[in-house]
Order: C-alpha cells, then structure tokens, then sequence
C-alpha cells in the first residue's frame, strides 16, 4: 500500500474533484472520487477523544461547505498577481499556467537574473545566422 498522502495533496485531490464537478466532466470526476475513496486518499476525520474514522467524498464536501466548487479555479487566478508582485514576469499580462522560466509559476528570484553572454556562444551559429539573444541579456556581447 502506498503511503498516506500529505495534507496538501489530499486537499488537492479533493480540490481537484470539485472542480470537475462543477464543469463538462462529471464522468471524470465520479471515478476520481472513486478512486480516492478505494485508495483511501480523503483526509480521516478525528472524532471527540482523537480517534481517526474514513470518512466518505460525501461527508468532505459536508464538512467544507465554505468552499465553492470553482476554488481551485479561484485559486489558480490570484496565483499569478500575487507572484508577479514579488517576481516580475518578462512579458507583462500574459497569466498561464503552462509557462517556463519567468513567465512560470514556480520561478524565483535567481531564475530572472540577468545572462551575460561570451563571445564565442554569440558567435555560434544556428541555421546559418546567430541566434537570438535571451531577454534577459545583460549588455551585447563584443563580436570583435
């Protein structure tokens, strides 16, 4: 049996659940939530004298009431506003969750330092011409 999940990814899952609920794959979710029940991967309640019990999809979704089911969504939304605050992307506007490098989600400050190119990766070529510079170029390189 594999080990019980964190806290973090059960919430997820359940998380997860919600959402495609809530959209055009109910199917999907039925056997997610399915699945997370057999597997045992929802969170045990603990009753009065701190005894842990199973509890089912049903009963979740009781005990969090508070909580639409369009939350990851929600979630999802505020994530790149807050991290641009703090990180800024290189090209403003544009929120996905798909991008890599300073447009990800998982980028920190040491991933947008600026890059300083030497001579000879400039003078490389590609395709018969020299390629492009990364955006976040320091100064030119001396091609002399």
């Amino acid at each position: 049996m594999a080990a019980a999940p964190t806290q973090i990814e059960a919430e997820l899952y359940y998380l997860i659940a919600r959402f495609l609920q809530s959209g055009p794959c109910n199917k999907s979710a039925q056997v997610l939530v399915q699945e997370l029940e057999e597997h045992q991967l929802i969170p045990r309640r603990l009753d009065w004298e701190g005894r842990e019990h199973r509890r089912s999809f049903e009963d979740l979704v009781a005990a969090n009431a508070h909580i639409p089911p369009d939350y990851l969504l929600k979630i999802c939304e505020r994530i790149g506003p807050l991290l641009d605050k703090e990180i800024p992307q290189s090209v403003p506007g544009v929120q996905t969750l798909l991008g890599v490098g300073r447009q990800s989600l998982l980028r920190d400050a040491k991933d947008c330092k600026s890059t300083l190119w030497n001579g000879s990766a400039f003078a490389a070529l590609h395709r018969g011409r020299p390629p492009e510079l990364p955006v976040n170029y320091v100064k030119p390189p001396n091609v002399a």
